[in-house]
């Protein structure tokens, strides 16, 4: 993409001046990921690793129910 962008400068005397440079090149965090859904196989990735992620929640799930059943105990408790 050659992309050229003009702004108009005014000068200290009042006379207006352009000013063409190109826009960058720097593809947006939006784009990138835009083309990341589009173009990249990440859900073929995730069917793939399935049993991991589900391993992983039921980890995480497990983790947060022993940390907050000691909570539950002393709420309970008053």
């Amino acid at each position: 993409m050659n992309t050229t962008v003009i702004d108009h400068l005014e000068g200290l005397e009042g006379t207006g001046r352009l000013r063409i440079r190109a826009a960058s090149r720097r593809v947006s965090p939006i784009r990138r990921f835009r083309n990341m859904v589009e173009l990249s196989d990440w859900d073929e990735a995730i069917l793939r690793h399935g049993r991991e992620i589900d391993l992983f929640c039921w980890m995480l799930a497990g983790a947060t129910a022993a940390l907050l059943l000691p909570v539950c105990f002393l709420v309970l408790k008053g």
